[in-house]
């Protein structure tokens, strides 16, 4: 069954909450089944909160898919989650308690992940995470009311911080930025995409045989965090504390890499979020440059086990860690496979 009803040849691609209940109604239900008497019934939930059997019914659906109640034997019959437990026991005691509750159940729904991912970096427009629910769900006009809902229930839930100006911000950003800062400020040198930031791992890296580098190289050189300075200072997974979490992304990596950036999607950009595509994409091509320059410049010819192409979307589908590790293991094996080779050959001689 579909949150919203829809039938079948016009399901959404993600499962959506229903249109036809209220928002505060179905975070109410969602925060009071946990308590019920279990298993239990849609006139259980009526009994507790006065609300419409056939409305609580409809909101079933969606509440499965977040994890908050599976079905029991029995015709119309369910049975709360842990999760759901936690929540309304939560709930009883602080509203705030249990809202925080709810998000960590819905931590791993799609459109969590899809809001996170998209306001990671600081808030945007509620037009744009709208928009992006909307192609996701399968962008049909006929899902337009339930992705409003659904936007709601973020916001009611504490997922979503309204701002000023029409922007959300995602909860976990620690504090709410003034009106002078959000959404338009400028970018600090400490933060993520600076060429602080982007240069860390130039500092070992062999000097460019005519000296010369790229102009950027050339500036004052920013503060470094401590994870900066962690991957300049010691690129080994083994010796870094990095999260070994691997990146996620509604899109395949390899085709954000290779698909035009079309305009329509730069309009839902911040301001923010326009700047620091500019400095990492410089950043990156500044990086990639020297590194060509210094090999191409190299002496001897790289060994056959390091001429490998290694694509930047598959850099996109690994944690940090992991990747640390794969340059680490490069730069072992350039000094490694010629020293064995040099023995092999004395041996043999």
């Amino acid at each position: 069954m579909l949150g919203q009803g829809s039938t079948a040849a016009t399901a959404p691609l993600r499962e959506l909450p229903t249109y036809r209940v209220v928002a505060s109604e179905q975070i109410s239900i969602a925060c009071t089944i946990g308590i019920l008497p279990q298993p239990f019934s849609v006139h259980d939930v009526k009994a507790k909160l006065g609300l419409d059997a056939g409305r609580i019914g409809l909101t079933m659906a969606f509440f499965k898919y977040c994890g908050l109640v599976t079905d029991a034997p029995g015709r119309g019959m369910y049975l709360a989650t842990r999760s759901a437990t936690r929540v309304a026991e939560a709930w009883a005691r602080d509203a705030e308690l249990g809202k925080a509750e709810l998000r960590k159940a819905w931590n791993q729904t799609w459109f969590t992940k899809s809001a996170r991912n998209r306001l990671t970096q600081g808030p945007g427009l509620r037009d744009g995470v709208h928009a992006r629910f909307m192609r996701l769900a399968g962008g049909s006009a006929t899902h337009r009311q339930s992705v409003d809902k659904l936007m709601e229930l973020m916001i009611l839930s504490g997922l979503l911080i309204e701002q000023p100006d029409g922007f959300v911000r995602w909860y976990e950003d620690a504090a709410p930025r003034s009106s002078e800062e959000s959404p338009g400020r400028q970018l600090d040198d400490d933060e993520p995409g600076r060429e602080g930031r982007a240069g860390a791992s130039r500092s070992d890296r062999p000097s460019h045989p005519h000296g010369k580098k790229h102009a950027r190289a050339q500036e004052a050189p920013a503060e470094k965090d401590d994870d900066a300075e962690q991957a300049q200072t010691s690129p080994r997974a083994g010796d870094a504390d990095d999260d070994d979490t691997v990146p996620v992304y509604e899109d395949d990596p390899a085709e954000l890499l290779t698909d035009p950036l079309w305009l329509r999607y730069v309009r839902y950009m911040t301001p923010d979020e326009a700047a620091k595509l500019h400095e990492q994409l410089h950043g990156v091509l500044s990086i990639l440059a020297d590194a060509r320059a210094c090999a191409r410049a190299a002496p001897d010819s790289p060994a056959v086990e390091l001429d490998q192409p290694l694509h930047l979307s598959d850099l996109g589908r690994v944690s940090l860690k992991t990747w640390l590790a794969v340059y680490a293991s490069s730069r072992e094996m350039s000094a490694f496979i010629p020293s064995m080779r040099s023995r092999q050959s004395t041996s043999q001689s």
